[in-house]
């Protein structure tokens, strides 16, 4: 899967690289009504592609936050429940057999079965 991912990025730098190469001409970039700048065109879209992922990293962050405090809380949470149980999280201890469903049937009545 991971040789898979890397030809697929490797792809799709080539491509980016591509189209570097062939749009090297220079246009005209009109921000704000009456100014603008010239740039080469891959320019202003590597421009563009930096300011989206900003965009998108702004907007990630205070999920990011709220995500890291109630992880430190439950975390918090757990160390409390297991003072209170006074059992120690590091070292887990082997699961407890269930107790079996039935009544087990008495040595007597087996006897007497017989």
């Amino acid at each position: 899967m991971k040789t898979v991912s890397l030809i697929i990025k490797v792809f799709i730098l080539l491509i980016f690289l591509v189209l570097a190469v062939i749009n090297r001409q220079v246009v005209q970039f009109n921000y704000l009504p009456e100014q603008s700048v010239n740039a080469p065109l891959i320019v202003l879209l590597f421009g563009m592609f930096v300011i989206g992922a900003l965009f998108g990293i702004f907007a990630l962050f205070g999920r990011l936050l709220r995500l890291r405090a109630e992880n430190s809380r439950l975390r918090a949470e757990v160390k409390k429940a297991a003072r209170l149980n006074n059992t120690d999280i590091a070292a887990p201890t082997a699961a407890p057999v269930p107790a079996p469903t039935h009544a087990p049937v008495p040595a007597a009545e087996t006897a007497k079965k017989e």
